[in-house]
């Protein structure tokens, strides 16, 4: 280890367990998880992309590798497995995959599986040669592909004193890749004499004889979808991902974080705000993920990727916050991942799920622990998918159902990005971004909201003749003004339903970054060529409602200690033309 009076090195974009050992790398320390993924011989783990699942199977297969005996003191000393070690420790050969190397071309991805994998498992003879049959490595290497190479490996372990633990990192990776682009694709691949389907046929083969050279398996990724269409062929392995015991396995607590920010305040000297001021400022960006039922009154989880790209930006710029709160890398992953929910195909009916999330920033569901591709037309399968990828976390479990929540303003991002992509498909007018920002700019710093907020009104009004347009409704018009305000303003972080004053504002926007204005927004609604009297029964509504959010004790307080200033507004639309603007 290195010497402990060096500052130690941010793990940001590591995933090697070793690594970060050896380089003094900051570790939240998860391996007291160990003796509860003892428990199951072969399971699956599933969380949403940048959680540190591969740090997670990288420290799992330090501990358990026979090969790494002599560096436990090293890898694990001062740790809390360190000190309350298994019988299992450093027992197995380490077969390891990570699948996000693969090639998800239509054209090569079967090669490049094959090559990947067999060179693998040529690999693993090499490492553990001394403990193999002699001839092992020669009859690997001779194998026409990965599949004859796979069970010769096999049967040449059962042979051997060490059973094999395999692991499996980003196992959907590839495949979620292909499915994105084509479910045509993808179903060659997972059905019928697909060859990912033959690979997990053996794996579960591996698994079954007397005395079986497969005795641990451990498999993640992001969502249960293709391990439900390869299931017949692999259908051993047990789902952990929804138990409690788990729900912090990866990911930040915000105890974790806290104590991470506290030692680089400690030691860099950097700091321009203290840790409580920077757990305020990242707690509606990064945490409130739960992914467990019978863990919403646990902590919540920070995502960790997140959570150290704002701890680098921070100390590497001295104290200064990210103008970008959303790491580029976290923007391509949901960008897509949101390609998957592409089965939602009702965008701009009232059954809308994008829409209706996005509007109320929750949704009631059960979430499916499996799920096929062929079943994703299925309301809760749809939900369940969005809830597996990041999109939804759980906000408060009841009998029969759950309700699930937009996590954090990271994920509304992405919705909005999602929204506003989905509003240019549909509509023949196209928002001027140019414009937008220009406008965007004095609404965030000069309080000119209303040529901000009529322009984005406008880009739907030019709409108003579209033949369909009796279809559409207050969701859909809540969706747009939400999907451009919050894509194009980035002074604030915008919220739907944000509880104020005993009830839930419409659209809450609150400034960052010495912003000084923050809006709270009472929209309303009356189908197109409503009467003025209809309309003006909407305004008095909203007139009631409107003061009740803006005199939040909370939001007045916050406003004051930050020098906000607090702005009310109402809109009533008559469909999607804006009939009444009002300032409170």
């Amino acid at each position: 280890m290195a010497t402990s009076n060096k500052i130690r090195l941010l793990p940001y974009g590591v995933s090697d367990f070793e690594t970060i050992r050896i380089k003094n790398m900051y570790y939240v320390d998860k391996t007291m998880f160990l003796p509860s993924l003892e428990e199951n011989k072969y399971q699956f783990f599933l969380r949403p992309r940048r959680f540190g699942k591969s740090l997670m199977l990288n420290m799992v297969a330090a501990y358990y590798d026979v090969a790494f005996k002599d560096k436990f003191e090293s890898l694990f000393s001062g740790l809390w497995i360190g000190k309350n070690p298994t019988e299992e420790r450093n027992k197995y050969m380490i077969l390891k995959f990570n699948f996000s190397t693969i090639d998800p071309d239509k054209e090569k991805v079967q090669k490049s599986f094959d090559t990947y994998v067999k060179t693998i498992i040529y690999s693993f003879t090499e490492k553990y040669e001394a403990l193999l049959p002699k001839e092992t490595k020669e009859i690997v290497k001779a194998a026409d592909n990965s599949n004859d190479a796979f069970t010769a490996l096999i049967s040449q372990v059962n042979f051997c004193d060490y059973h094999i633990y395999v692991i499996i990192d980003e196992y959907d990776n590839f495949v979620n890749t292909m499915l994105a682009d084509s479910e045509h694709n993808y179903n060659e691949l997972t059905h019928g004499d697909g060859f990912f389907r033959f690979f997990f046929n053996n794996l579960k083969a591996a698994t079954t004889e007397n005395a079986a050279a497969v005795a641990r398996i451990l498999i993640s990724g992001v969502t249960p979808l293709t391990l439900s269409d390869v299931t017949s062929g692999f259908n051993i392995g047990k789902n952990i991902s929804t138990r409690g015991k788990f729900n912090s396995l990866v990911g930040f607590t915000e105890t974790e974080f806290r104590q991470m920010l506290e030692y680089y305040r400690d030691a860099t000297g950097v700091f321009h705000h203290t840790v409580d001021e920077l757990i305020e400022i990242t707690k509606p960006w990064y945490d409130n993920n739960c992914f467990c039922t019978d863990s919403v009154n646990d902590d919540r989880m920070y995502n960790s990727d997140m959570a150290l790209y704002f701890i680098d930006f921070y100390i590497a710029n001295g104290g200064h916050l990210p103008t970008e709160m959303v790491d580029d890398n976290i923007k391509t992953d949901y960008n897509k991942m949101t390609k998957l929910i592409r089965f939602e195909k009702s965008f701009g009916d009232k059954t809308s799920l994008i829409q209706r999330v996005t509007s109320d920033g929750q949704i009631y569901a059960q979430i499916k622990t499996t799920f096929s591709l062929d079943e994703l037309t299925s309301y809760e399968n749809l939900v369940s998918l969005m809830y597996y990828m990041g999109l939804l976390s759980i906000g408060r479990h009841e009998i029969g159902r759950t309700l699930l929540i937009i996590p954090n303003a990271t994920v509304n991002q992405q919705y909005f990005g999602s929204m506003k992509r989905c509003y240019d498909n549909l509509l023949s007018w196209k928002t001027d971004e140019n414009i937008l920002t220009d406008l965007g700019y004095n609404f965030a710093y000069d309080g000119e909201h209303e040529p901000f907020l009529r322009y984005v009104a406008s880009c739907m009004t030019d709409n108003s003749s579209n033949a369909d347009f009796g279809k559409y409704g207050e969701a859909f018009v809540k969706g747009f003004m939400l999907s451009h305000i919050g894509t194009n303003t980035t002074f604030f972080t915008t919220y739907t339903e944000k509880e104020l004053g005993h009830g839930y504002s419409d659209i809450y926007i609150e400034p960052r970054l010495g912003t000084p204005y923050a809006y709270v927004i009472e929209l309303k609604y009356v189908p197109h060529k409503s009467s003025d009297a209809d309309i003006d029964q909407k305004l008095s509504e909203a007139r009631l409602q409107l003061p009740k959010y803006i005199t939040d004790k909370r939001l007045k307080d916050q406003a004051a200690q930050k020098g906000w200033n607090l702005i009310g507004i109402i809109m009533v639309f008559n469909g999607w033309e804006l009939a009444r603007y009002e300032v409170i």
